[in-house]
């Protein structure tokens, strides 16, 4: 549930930055400052952000160097921006689950 959580909370700081600064929308926030405000190691940090792109939630100016992935300036999509704004979206895009083997009990007969 941590990378949910750690997923969610990239979205809303982007927000709250776009809303802050607008300009923020364009040239992106600093994936270093990212990661050090949310307490992220840079593994966990490109994991969920490969996740977000993946999803469209966030774009990333980002690169392949010595086969680790290099994000450098994230930003948040409209795509995102609704994410944030509609919980119901939030809660489709990007949900947060319990463990799945709570789940996926078979039925006693």
């Amino acid at each position: 549930m941590r990378h949910q959580l750690l997923r969610r909370a990239i979205l809303q700081l982007l927000y709250q930055r776009a809303v802050e600064a607008p300009q923020s929308l364009i040239v992106g926030v600093e994936s270093r400052e990212i990661a050090l405000q949310l307490d992220m190691t840079p593994y966990e940090f490109a994991f969920n952000a490969l996740y977000l792109d993946g999803k469209g939630l966030i774009a990333n100016d980002r690169s392949s160097h010595g086969g680790e992935m290099q994000f450098y300036a994230i930003m948040i999509t409209p795509a995102g921006i609704d994410v944030i704004e509609n919980p119901e979206h939030m809660e489709r895009l990007v949900p947060l689950t319990r463990h799945a083997g709570t789940r996926n009990r078979r039925l006693k007969s």
